[in-house]
């Protein structure tokens, strides 16, 4: 891959000479906590963040709600390079990096390829949710995002106020603002290990006194750590490129208005490819494992070897444009948030992971438009504060989908390739897919807090929600693609053109509400409960060979209660939260069928569990050292889930004779399941804690050395439901820096490393397609598994100029 394209340069380039005259005004200014200390200011605690959990500011531990706050300050000593990476500075947050998948909070997320697919955590940028489904599996476009305030991970249903999607979550990230008056350049370049190149620069310009424009651009790349033996191709590398311009301009002391405008761009060369774990029965005559042997590729948890003949890639491109309006009325503030995002995201697999043209060819380009508007009204009135508003979503997700191979029927070199599209009621026909959506919602909302007593704080909140889901799937020719049956002497299509599954449609609309309680047992302590309910819209499933199939909404209720205390003069934060949250008709995915005509499809799979307690700790000991600290214990279960059975296998996933369960809602000619009620969720672990330090002292000559160490640990999980082959252990991962600069920030050179332990683990574990046997096979077939990797399971090191002029 290139090491750094023109649109890194260019945006260097600019956004240095946009800052030049920044240099020229540097004044000399004192220490922060020296203007505080002479403005006779109390230091604030450790867990004194100001947040927008509840739409408007509050500290964070006025906010009866579990929150984890990662600030800017965190993400630059933790030296991460993606936002996914969150789950190791948070307690109770995952990443599932396996199809379709996304974040995990308190061990539900969403895990679906479908393109009327929701996520059960809702991603909000700078107050627009992030509705299009990214289904690369190398990273969403999200990942690129540079200048970032704080991170802000909201724990349970958070429908009251950001609606859709949010029936277990919502992890909000917050983009610097531009700063009036300030005419400064900030930024920071490092270099590490695999050639892994982080530039970041920001720029705040004036334009006179009731304006300020902010651009911010960043480049991320790095090269691959995975060896392909066939094409001679580092895979897993990666390049991301990010711009960002926002326009503040506050023509009266009432008056506020914030245009934004973003564009983000990510590529690989691996989108997602897998390594072989250990192998299985293949299918027919074609066995994958045997097929890469003679590269010396051995399968195994520490592969990290591939020998591939097709293209595998992502190329993402996203645009987002916003506009805020925030008018003061006087004891309320109207706010206006108009935004339109488009995604387009071309990718490849090569989905036998051999040098066999077995199925080699899986092309997709997928995206779409989203259109949202919020207004809102925040305000107080005596003893109470309120917010009441509405929302409209509008999105038209779409997929292109074609793939196809010989399956060991034709000659490898064949110009021909025969499909096996899983993809609605024409699957078989060797035509491509076009699945194309129609999502639309309407949302009211309000929350009133009401101080009934000098101690005691009441919170009700209601959100009423219509969705409207229209999906259709048409199918068109592309000159290299026939169905199964050509390869057996029939015609390339069983059918003619055009072939369309007609349009499906599901409705629904819900009442979801929130009841809270607060008690301020001292200004510094106090305690809440919560009972909220959660929504997630309906969705339209496309079997294969199957009409398409109605979901119904995903519902959750959730019980909560917790305390927050900062004690010892302020110097101690403490949080604590005991959760309990129930899942109704839970929108799951599950692979369908054996090889070679397995799908996978989502369904209305039952119910789930999750419970447990989270704990959160910041402890200024000295003024030069903070420790933080948190602790999550979640054992998750599934109350019902309907997964395939595999007990015709000698390795079972589920036990002989309990393959006796059907999933109601599923076709008539579903093969029979098994109930995984009591079993953990998928990506889930049961134990997840972590401990970080920081310390910063002055060493003379207006110099300061600072060290920082964190380390985060996660128990095992499960890569598939109910499969103990796919249990992925536990591994920790310990972090550090080591920094010198002025103590005004003016510069600072950093030293770093990521997992300085060097522990190897991988991202996931799951059944490797076309490597399964057949069914009822004599002797009984055997599954193969395959790694997902992972980018940080080895160690990194690194060094990182951060700088900062202007006034």
């Amino acid at each position: 891959m290139k090491k750094l394209g023109p649109i890194g340069f260019l945006t260097g380039a600019s956004l240095v000479a946009l800052a030049q005259p920044a240099a020229a005004q540097e004044e000399d200014e004192a220490p922060a906590g020296a203007e505080m200390a002479a403005a006779g200011e109390t230091p604030l605690a450790p867990g004194e963040i100001i947040v927008t959990a509840q739409r408007r500011e509050q500290s964070q531990q006025d906010v009866p709600l579990s929150i984890s706050v990662v600030s800017s300050e965190a993400l630059d000593q933790s030296n991460l390079t993606t936002i996914a990476d969150v789950q190791f500075l948070a307690p109770g947050v995952n990443y599932n990096a396996n199809f379709g998948g996304g974040f995990n909070i308190r061990g539900v997320g969403t895990q679906s390829l479908l393109m009327s697919a929701e996520q059960s955590v809702a991603l909000v940028i700078d107050d627009v949710i992030q509705g299009l489904p990214e289904v690369s599996f190398a990273g969403p476009s999200y990942q690129s995002l540079v200048d970032i305030e704080r991170i802000e991970v909201l724990k349970g249903p958070q429908g009251t106020l950001f609606g859709k999607n949010s029936s277990a979550g919502v992890i909000q990230i917050i983009t610097a603002n531009p700063r009036l008056g300030e005419r400064t350049l900030e930024g920071s370049l490092s270099y590490a290990t695999k050639d892994e190149i982080n530039v970041e620069t920001v720029v705040n310009l004036p334009l006179g006194e009731t304006a300020a424009l902010r651009v911010a651009g960043g480049l991320q790349r790095r090269d691959g750590f995975v060896q392909d033996l066939f094409s001679g191709k580092d895979r897993w590398a990666y390049q991301r490129y990010s711009l960002r311009g926002k326009l503040l301009w506050e023509p009266a002391t009432d008056l506020s208005v914030l245009l934004t405008g973003e564009y983000r761009y990510l590529t690989d060369n691996a989108n997602g490819l897998w390594t072989f774990r250990n192998c299985g029965s293949g299918f027919g005559a074609f066995s994958p494992c045997e097929t890469i042997a003679p590269y010396g590729i051995q399968a195994g948890p520490r592969n990290l070897e591939v020998a591939t003949d097709g293209e595998s890639f992502t190329r993402q491109k996203s645009y987002t444009f916003s506009g805020r309006v925030d008018y003061d009325l006087g004891n309320a503030t109207l706010t206006s948030i108009t935004a339109y995002r488009h995604l387009r995201q071309p990718i490849a697999l090569d989905t036998d992971v051999t040098p066999r043209a077995i199925y080699s060819r899986n092309e997709n380009i997928s995206g779409g438009t989203q259109f949202t508007q919020e207004l809102r009204v925040n305000g107080d009135a005596g003893i109470l504060n309120y917010t009441l508003g509405g929302f409209f979503y509008d999105s038209r997700p779409f997929q292109k989908g074609m793939n196809g191979g010989t399956l060991g029927f034709l000659p490898d070199n064949a110009d021909i390739l025969v499909s096996l599209n899983a993809i609605g009621p024409y699957s078989g026909q060797g035509y491509a897919s076009w699945v194309k959506a129609k999502i639309r919602s309407y949302a009211l909302f309000g929350q009133v807090e009401a101080a009934v007593s000098p101690n005691l704080t009441l919170i009700a909140g209601g959100r009423y929600t219509h969705d409207n889901v229209r999906q259709q799937i048409d199918y068109f020719d592309v000159p290299w693609l026939c169905q199964v049956t050509y390869a057996f002497g029939q015609p390339c299509h069983g059918l003619s053109l055009p072939l369309s599954s007609g349009e499906a449609q599901v409705k629904a609309s819900k009442f979801t509400y929130k009841l809270t309680a607060k008690y301020d047992i001292t200004p510094d302590v106090n305690v809440y409960a919560t009972y909220a309910t959660g929504y997630k819209g309906p969705m339209i499933s496309h079997p294969a060979n199957q009409p398409q199939l109605l979901l119904r909404p995903e519902l959750s209720k959730s019980y909560e209660v917790g305390l927050k205390a900062e004690l010892f003069d302020r110097a101690v934060a403490f949080n604590l939260a005991l959760f309990k949250v129930d899942y109704d008709d839970f929108q799951g995915q599950q692979r369908v069928g054996v090889a070679p005509t397995f799908y996978y499809t989502t369904t209305n799979a039952g119910g789930l569990r999750t419970k447990g307690v989270e704990a959160d700790l910041a402890w200024r000991v000295t003024p030069d050292l903070t420790v933080v600290g948190n602790l999550a214990y979640i054992p998750t279960e599934f109350t019902e889930f309907a997964v395939q059975c595999y007990d015709r296998y000698t390795n079972p996933a589920t036990t002989p004779g309990e393959c006796n369960y059907i999933q109601p809602g599923l076709p008539a000619d579903a093969p029979p399941q098994f109930n995984a009620a009591g079993y953990p969720l998928m990506y889930s672990p049961k134990w997840t804690w972590g401990l970080r330090g920081d310390y910063e002292t002055d060493i003379g000559n207006d110099l300061t050395l600072g060290a920082s160490a964190s380390f985060s640990y996660r128990s095992s999980t499960y890569g598939v439901v109910a499969d103990p082959n796919s249990i992925n252990p536990g591994y920790g991962l310990l972090n550090g820096q080591l920094s010198i600069g002025r103590y005004d920030d003016r510069w600072r050179l950093s030293l770093f490393a990521r997992n300085l332990l060097d522990k190897y683990f991988v991202a996931g574990i799951f059944r490797t397609p076309l490597d399964s046997g057949t069914d009822n096979s004599t002797p009984l077939s055997t599954i193969g598994y395959s790694n997902i990797p992972a980018m940080d399971s080895s160690r990194t090191v690194g060094v990182k100029l951060s700088y900062s002029f202007g006034n």
